[in-house]
């Protein structure tokens, strides 16, 4: 697997500028991932493409949606879930990568992403770290008016913390999947079957060069923000046969093409890279 120049090792807190979209590096510049493509072998690390991909539907802008600095409004439980989380029932879906019939439990899903000042609020209860967050760039870390970004310039190891200090897990890919698709509706995009425009924080209508705000783009019926859009999220899932790459979905503000923000887009970064497009969801049993 071909690594992201976008992306660095979490080992390295020496930040430098890259040329398309600096996400710090230091020693050593990781190659990128590749576009994924589907591969019936899950022991063989699929490719990603660091380009942003994302999907959601909005009214606003790409300039006005980065403006926005008030936090979301704290989305009601539904079902069983806790307080921001939505309750998704199980089903069998086909697998976009594994090329087989699999099988989801019900479960809870964060609606949003997590946030620069939510993880900020974890480090200072001593359960999560700051460790290199702040070596990426774009970074969200300590800048005024990025508290309610999403959490960016995150390795792996700190995604896992931060969930479970929220008595949480980081989400799977099939979980994640699951929930974009709608499903047993297969959607193509978290909204829909609809070619993407204004529905996610993306390059693809106007260039950006940050993230937006969370809770700006309501993807599908459950209520979940930014599936895809605005960043990629971490999953549990290894893509490889020795668990040091990790699965990221949804695609990001960098992207640009309608493919790369599709339900079946697929990331692998290695467990210690961190990038300014790629952060944090939460999901949990259903209780």
């Amino acid at each position: 697997m071909r690594r992201t120049n976008e992306c660095v090792l979490s080992s390295v807190l020496l930040a430098c500028a890259l040329a398309a979209s600096a996400c710090s590096g230091a020693n050593d510049q990781p190659k990128p991932p590749e576009v994924v493509a589907s591969s019936p072998n899950p022991a063989e690390p699929p490719p990603v493409d660091p380009s942003p991909s994302a999907s959601a539907p909005v009214a606003a802008s790409a300039s006005a949606v980065a403006s926005a600095a008030a936090p979301p409004a704290a989305p009601p439980s539904q079902g069983r879930c806790p307080s921001g989380m939505a309750e998704l029932p199980g089903g069998k879906l086909k697998s976009s990568y594994y090329r087989a019939e699999m099988s989801v439990e019900p479960f809870c899903l964060d609606r949003n992403l997590a946030t620069t000042d939510e993880y900020k609020a974890c480090v200072e209860s001593g359960k999560c770290d700051k460790g290199a967050v702040h070596a990426c760039d774009p970074s969200t870390w300590n800048i005024e008016g990025r508290g309610n970004l999403p959490m960016i310039c995150v390795d792996f190891g700190q995604a896992e913390r931060y969930c479970k200090a929220q008595g949480k897990r980081v989400v799977s890919d099939l979980e994640w999947e699951w929930a974009a698709r709608n499903g047993d509706q297969a959607w193509t995009y978290p909204w829909g079957n609809d070619e993407p425009g204004e529905q996610l924080c993306w390059s693809g209508k106007e260039k950006r060069t940050t993230p937006c705000p969370v809770g700006t783009y309501a993807q599908g019926p459950a209520g979940i923000f930014d599936l895809a859009g605005n960043i990629y999220q971490w999953t549990t899932t290894t893509n490889d046969s020795t668990g040091s790459y990790r699965v990221g979905r949804g695609g990001s503000w960098k992207d640009k093409k309608p493919e790369q923000v599709a339900v079946t887009n697929r990331g692998g970064f290695k467990n210690t890279y961190r990038c300014g497009f790629l952060g944090i969801r939460c999901s949990a049993p259903v209780p």
